[in-house]
C-alpha cells in the first residue's frame, strides 16, 4: 500500500509540471475579453441628393482695386516733375504753349487763339498743328522750332493723331461749305509728302448714312476698321424699326477680305505694330453676340483685343459684377503695357479714371470722376496728365497730373487743355 501512495503523488506532481510548462508557452493577455457585437444590416438610402454642392456666391472676376487718391490744388514739393506738357488755352484770347514742368517756363507755339488741335508724335519729340490763319500744317520740335510747314490745309482739315513718327492721320471734310457731313481720312507722310486718302464708299457694304463715318487704318495701312450695314432684324429696334447692331468690320486691305465683325464697337486703339486692335464693345446685346462664355453678365461694355487673324481676347470682366460703361482714353502707355480708361456705373459713384494692365487684366480705379478726358502718359509711365471740366463752369477746364508713385493727383494749369507730353532736350 505504501508504494501505491508514492506513485499517486508522483503522478500528481508530474501532471502539475506539465500544466506549468503549457501555461508558459501561451501568450499572456492583459486585456479583458468582451463579447463580439452583433452587426445590423446597413439600410438602403432613400432620399440622399446626388447633386454636387455649388458655391453660393460667384468668385470676383473683376480684378478691380479701388485706390481713391487725394486731389490737390497744386503739386507738392516732393513730387518730381520732368519734361513738358503741350497745353492749349480754352480762352480764345490766348495761344497754345509748351509748358516746361521743370522750370515752369511757357513757350508760345504761335498759333491762333482757341486752336486746340495739337497732336504729339509717339516719340514725344514732335508737335503738329494746323495754323488756320495761314492754312498750313506746322510741325515743331520740343523747343518750338519749326521743322516743316506744308501749305494747303484749310478749315476742311483737322488732325486726328500720329500713326507713327512720320505719318499723320487727318480728317478731311469733303463738302465745299459747312456744315461738313461727308468725311474721308487722309494719311500724310511728313517725310516724303506722300498722301493716301481713304473713302468709306470704296469699301464693301460700307455704312455712310451718318455724318463723320470714316475708315481708320493701322500704322502699316494693311488693315482698317469701318462701319457697315448689318442684317437688320425687323422687330429688334426700340421703336419696332429694323435694327442691325451697328456693326463695324476689321478689313484686310491686302487680301480684300473681312477679318472680324463687331457689334456696337467703340473707342479703337491700334497697337504700334498694327497687329492688334483694342476696342470697347458689349459682350452681347439682344441677338448680337460679340463674345461667348459661361460667365455672369450684368450688361454693358468690356475691353477686348482682336489679333490679325480675327481672334478675340477678353481683357476685362467688370460686367460679371457691375453693369458698366467704359471709354478708352487717348493712347497706350509708351510701352503699350497700360491704357487709361473711364469706368462709370450709376450705382458706384466712386468709379472713374482707372488704369488697366494689359498683360494681367488688373484694373486700378483712382476715383477721379466727373467730366475728364484727354489723358496722356509721361515718358516713364509714372504720371498721367488729363483735363477735367468743372460741372459748374464747363468753359474753364483744368489740367491735372496723377502721380502713380506718390498716389495722388494735383492741378498743374488753369483754363487749359492738355494735348500731350514731350521730352525735354
Amino acid at each position: 500500500m505504501r508504494r501505491i501512495n508514492i506513485s499517486n503523488k508522483f503522478l500528481q506532481l508530474l501532471i502539475l509540471l506539465v500544466a506549468l510548462l503549457i501555461s508558459n508557452c501561451l501568450p499572456i493577455s492583459t486585456s479583458t475579453s468582451s463579447p463580439v457585437p452583433t452587426l445590423s444590416p446597413i439600410p438602403n438610402p432613400t432620399n440622399i441628393s446626388t447633386d454636387i454642392p455649388m458655391p453660393t456666391k460667384n468668385p470676383d472676376l473683376t480684378h478691380l482695386t479701388t485706390n481713391c487718391v487725394a486731389i490737390l490744388d497744386a503739386p507738392p514739393k516732393d513730387v518730381g516733375l520732368r519734361n513738358s506738357l503741350i497745353l492749349s488755352l480754352s480762352n480764345t484770347a490766348s495761344e497754345g504753349y509748351i509748358f516746361n514742368l521743370e522750370t515752369e517756363e511757357k513757350l508760345s507755339l504761335r498759333i491762333e487763339p482757341g486752336n486746340d488741335n495739337l497732336i504729339v508724335s509717339p516719340s514725344m519729340q514732335k508737335i503738329a498743328f494746323i495754323n488756320y490763319d495761314t492754312e498750313e500744317l506746322v510741325i515743331v520740335d520740343t523747343d518750338g522750332k519749326e521743322l516743316e510747314t506744308v501749305p494747303g490745309f484749310d478749315g476742311h482739315f483737322s488732325l486726328i493723331k500720329w500713326l507713327d513718327n512720320k505719318n499723320i492721320a487727318i480728317d478731311k471734310a469733303n463738302d465745299k461749305e459747312p456744315p461738313f457731313y461727308h468725311h474721308s481720312l487722309l494719311v500724310f507722310n511728313t517725310f516724303t509728302g506722300a498722301r493716301k486718302e481713304f473713302h468709306i464708299e470704296d469699301f464693301p457694304n460700307a455704312n455712310n448714312e451718318y455724318p463723320y463715318y470714316r475708315v481708320f487704318p493701322n500704322t502699316q495701312l494693311t488693315k482698317v476698321i469701318y462701319p457697315i450695314h448689318g442684317n437688320a432684324n425687323p422687330a429688334s429696334g426700340y421703336d419696332g424699326s429694323p435694327y442691325d447692331g451697328s456693326p463695324i468690320v476689321l478689313w484686310d486691305t491686302q487680301s480684300g477680305s473681312e477679318i472680324k465683325r463687331i457689334y456696337f464697337g467703340d473707342s479703337f486703339l491700334w497697337s504700334s505694330n498694327g497687329t492688334k486692335l483694342l476696342l470697347i464693345a458689349p459682350v452681347k446685346f439682344d441677338e448680337f453676340v460679340n463674345f461667348s462664355d459661361d460667365l455672369p453678365y450684368a450688361g454693358g461694355d468690356e475691353i477686348f483685343i482682336i489679333n490679325s487673324k480675327g481672334e478675340m481676347e477678353r481683357l476685362t470682366y467688370l460686367t460679371t459684377k457691375y453693369e458698366m460703361g467704359l471709354s478708352v482714353a487717348s493712347s497706350w502707355s509708351p510701352t503699350e503695357g497700360y491704357i487709361v480708361l473711364d469706368t462709370y456705373n450709376k450705382n458706384n459713384p466712386d468709379f472713374g479714371l482707372s488704369r488697366l494692365n494689359i498683360n494681367t487684366g488688373e484694373i486700378t480705379n483712382y476715383c477721379i470722376h466727373g467730366d475728364w478726358g484727354g489723358a496722356f502718359w509721361s515718358p516713364d509711365e509714372n504720371q498721367i496728365a488729363f483735363t477735367q471740366w468743372d460741372d459748374s463752369n464747363s468753359s474753364k477746364p483744368k489740367v491735372y497730373i496723377l502721380d502713380l508713385e506718390k498716389n495722388l493727383a494735383f492741378q498743374i494749369a488753369d483754363d487749359a487743355i492738355v494735348s500731350g507730353w514731350v521730352i525735354n532736350k
